[in-house]
């Protein structure tokens, strides 16, 4: 066998130049033609194709590993017999507008319900929890009065003091009977050891893991590119907390030096917390196929039917088997007809909004707060931690700039970033930023890893970083207040960090050297994979 593959070997090396460029021609061809027809951004196209092209091997790895189309997903998503967030737009929310306090922010109400399913709904109260030490305290004080079920859903959960602490609180509320569950982002939690949460799974609580990193049958099942990027707890389904913490010890200053990560979390009870609740009740589906209800409740499912596997097609040779389908769906869904929870809050207004790539208008948050920055009449304050703005948001920005608007940007100093190189790439924006107008500032003591935007009167707080990867890739979640209290509370916050900050001036950025600017340069055309 090894001598007549050896002598195969010259007739390969025998084959015609021609024959060789016909071949790569039509391979160009073809791959050229199939990214452009995913209808991706076109620097995302444009980048593909070159790497397709330019490094063939390479290329199609990544395509295949990091590059899983957008447009699979929506359709999946579409045709999937159960989707809570859908499924629930219309449980305790206000089916009318209120004729006052939202003012100009209608628009954007009405924004969030049709592009992600996310219904104006009051909170019974809404608490800024404005430091990591604040948050886990409530944390904790919500995972002890847990007297049916406690949902938490984080991106990183590590296997130290501040996990170990939240595991075993929930460990012992789960041997006392409540329902506990816990879903984590494999690739964010990589390294957590499966014993970390054995206590807990012997007293009863569930854990689950989203988007498994196993090595497939095909590469191109490899799930690496779309995490799970969402930070939240529900308890009892009437109180609930979202922000940018996950669990881990980085946000705790046991010394009191500053040196803790800056972040924040905001504590919600009453209505609106259904919005977080259908978010992990539909992550928690798509991770494990169990169907839960808005009490916690399981669902029984029928034996070899996949509440994950989307319903067939209304083909005519499979209408009769999709009708069958949607019947047995619609037989097992806690959603049909729709859970008789009637509004029963009275404060503040509020929005829950999820993205994701495989909602129909992917970037659902990045629209949300582009429109918001575009209706602005006094002021855009942002913090973000990695700020690689998309070229929509930065064009938005610096208009807002321009028209006077008072536009300032919180973000840490490189020095403290734990990502060096998306540091160096949101430096490269900050000309932009400036020359328009804007202020920026880099938050000295630690890394400042809050994530909000105050516009006006109205305040948005969530998962979501101003990047790219939250903007298009990842699934994030955001809270959209439209609350004069609370955002005056955090405008009062944001203010504090300025006086912790140094800000950028255009006098400091006409001095880089010509190996910083490159730096920033190149990490610059690397911002579309960051």
């Amino acid at each position: 066998m090894l001598s007549s593959a050896a002598s195969l070997l010259p007739l390969a090396l025998d084959v015609p130049r021609w024959a060789i460029e016909l071949a790569f021609g039509v391979y160009a061809l073809a791959v050229t033609t199939l990214v452009i027809l995913e209808r991706r951004r076109p620097t995302a196209t444009l980048a593909l194709v070159l790497a397709l092209v330019f490094l063939p091997v390479a290329g199609l790895v990544v395509y295949l590993v990091l590059t899983q189309r957008v447009r699979r997903r929506i359709r999946r998503r579409l045709r999937r017999p159960i989707n809570p967030v859908d499924d629930t737009r219309d449980v305790a929310n206000l089916e009318e507008l209120p004729a006052d306090g939202l003012g100009s922010a209608q628009g954007l109400v009405r924004l969030a319900l049709q592009s992600a399913a996310a219904p104006l709904r009051r909170s019974e109260s809404v608490t800024l929890l404005p430091r990591p030490d604040t948050a886990f305290d409530a944390f904790a004080d919500a995972i002890t009065g847990a007297q049916r079920t406690i949902h938490c859903e984080f991106y990183i959960w590590r296997d130290d003091r501040a996990g170990r602490r939240i595991t075993q609180m929930l460990a012992e509320r789960a041997a006392a009977g409540v329902k506990v569950r816990v879903l984590y982002d494999h690739l964010g939690s990589l390294g957590l050891p499966r014993t970390h949460f054995d206590a807990l799974r012997e007293a009863g609580g569930q854990v689950a893991v989203f988007g498994r990193l196993r090595i497939p049958l095909r590469l191109s099942w490899l799930r690496v590119d779309f995490r799970n990027h969402r930070k939240l707890m529900t308890v009892d389904g009437q109180r609930g907390f979202l922000g940018g913490l996950n669990v881990g010890d980085e946000y705790l200053d046991p010394q009191g030096k500053g040196l803790g990560w800056r972040d924040l979390a905001v504590d919600l009870r009453g209505d609106a917390v259904v919005g977080l609740e259908a978010i992990f009740l539909e992550d928690w589906l798509a991770s494990t196929g169990e169907v839960l209800d808005l009490q916690g409740e399981r669902t029984t499912i029928p034996r070899r039917f996949d509440p994950r596997r989307p319903l067939p097609t209304d083909r005519p040779w499979q209408r009769r088997r999709a009708q069958a389908a949607r019947a047995r769906a619609m037989a097992i869904s806690p959603f049909a007809p729709r859970p008789d929870l009637p509004v029963t809050s009275a404060g503040p207004l509020l929005q829950i909004i999820p993205s994701g790539p495989d909602l129909p208008l992917v970037s659902v948050i990045a629209a949300q707060l582009s429109a918001a920055i575009a209706g602005a009449t006094s002021r855009v304050w942002l913090a973000t931690p990695y700020f690689v703005p998309d070229e929509p948001l930065l064009f938005i920005l610096r208009v807002a700039a321009l028209k006077g608007i008072d536009l300032r940007i919180l973000v840490p100093a490189p020095h403290n970033n734990d990502v060096r190189l998306v540091a160096w790439a949101a430096r490269s924006y900050y000309d932009d930023v400036l020359a328009a107008g804007g202020r920026i500032f880099e938050y000295q003591p630690s890394m400042m890893h809050s994530k909000y935007l105050i516009v006006d009167e109205l305040c948005a707080i969530g998962s979501a970083n101003m990047d790219v990867r939250s903007f298009h890739i990842n699934y994030e979640v955001t809270g959209m207040f439209y609350d004069s209290a609370l955002t005056a509370e955090l405008a009062a916050l944001f203010q504090e960090d300025l006086g912790r900050a140094r800000e950028v001036t255009r006098a400091s950025r006409a001095r880089l050297t010509l190996p910083v600017r490159l730096t920033e340069s190149t990490a610059r055309v690397l911002s579309p994979l960051l």
